[in-house]
């Protein structure tokens, strides 16, 4: 039987595979009819999230130039063409430290994945270990690592700042390794915070702070909103009771960088 899973040309032009194990026990396809490409979901999310989450995925520091150079980066990988080889048996399978690996990626570590939509940490984790690819799990979800651990009962990497709050990242670390996370990704070029634009105008804080402009937003989405009251949690899982004034992402912010 060949494998629900995308090749890496799937994945470079952007095309929409759903593996086997999503499409029996979730709504995916229906959501997904009718989109094509990586783009098509993106414009869909836009639909869907209140814009200051969507601004906060989409958008990077000051002018953007990194976030710029990296797709660009990304833009420039091209696969080698075969010709007048048997493709019968085709296989993306690796590893990768030590893993194995249905695609030579994972699904790298985003703070907020719980805003964007609820437990967004646990349906990504779910999503990922049902296409045999490893999930990264940020410092700054909104899930904790033991809501994902509980949830999703596989083993899975967790991204982790380097801070000067030794302490707390040697409590992280053991709570990442109580888990079974089975990688530790460092984060270390956070020395100096870049300003992004796009939070300061949408006034983006955890959870949404009651201001009409943003309850105007939220009222325009109301799945996402029904959805969210019944969400685990709406501030930072593996910050709480460690951070002043955890429900502010500038206060958090600031607390990672010193």
């Amino acid at each position: 039987m060949e494998r629900a899973v995308p090749t890496p040309l799937d994945v470079r032009t952007g095309i929409v595979t759903l593996p086997d194990e999503i499409r029996a026990t979730s709504a995916a396809p229906q959501l997904l009819k009718g989109m094509t490409c990586i783009e098509d979901l993106r414009r869909a999310a836009s639909r869907r999230v209140p814009r200051v989450f969507f601004d906060y995925a989409e958008s990077g520091s000051y002018a953007e130039q990194t976030l710029r150079a990296n797709r660009a980066d990304l833009e420039r990988i091209t696969l080698k063409q075969r010709v007048l080889v048997d493709v019968e048996q085709r296989d993306t399978a690796t590893t990768i430290l030590g893993e194995k690996v249905s695609l030579p990626i994972a699904l790298a570590p985003i703070g907020l994945g719980g805003m964007q939509w609820a437990d967004g940490e646990i349906l990504a984790c779910r999503a990922a270990k049902a296409a045999g690819i490893p999930y990264t799990m940020s410092t700054m979800s909104i899930c904790s690592i033991e809501d994902v651990a509980q949830a999703v009962g596989k083993p899975f990497w967790f991204q982790l700042y380097v801070m000067k709050d030794r302490g707390f990242v040697r409590s992280l670390i053991e709570r990442a390794d109580a888990a079974r996370c089975s990688a530790l990704v460092l984060t270390v070029d956070l020395q100096v915070l870049g300003q992004r634009h796009a939070d300061v105008r949408n006034g983006l804080s955890v959870p949404p702070a009651l201001k009409l402009r943003t309850i105007v937003d939220i009222a325009s989405r109301p799945a996402w909103a029904a959805r969210m009251l019944s969400a685990k949690r709406w501030t930072f899982g593996n910050l709480a009771g460690h951070v002043k004034g955890e429900d502010s992402i500038k206060a958090v912010a600031d607390w990672v960088a010193h």
